[in-house]
């Protein structure tokens, strides 16, 4: 059974700019994840909030919210 955790969590940007704020987010545990070296995986949920532009040729992404 995975552990389950309740977090908020804070995007900063520029000084200027209020951080983005998501509370009470339900996040599990994975130990498939952390075998590969990722601590964290940014849901729907949260992307939802922003906009996320990838371009994988160049290994870039941007994401504004």
């Amino acid at each position: 059974m995975a552990k389950q955790y309740d977090i908020g969590l804070q995007i900063f940007a520029a000084e200027t700019q209020q951080p983005l704020v998501v509370r009470n987010l339900a996040v599990i545990e994975s130990p498939l994840f952390k075998q590969q070296g990722i601590h964290a995986l940014i849901g729907r949920d949260v992307l939802s909030n922003c906009i996320l532009v990838y371009n994988g040729g160049a290994k870039l992404y941007t994401l504004a919210f």
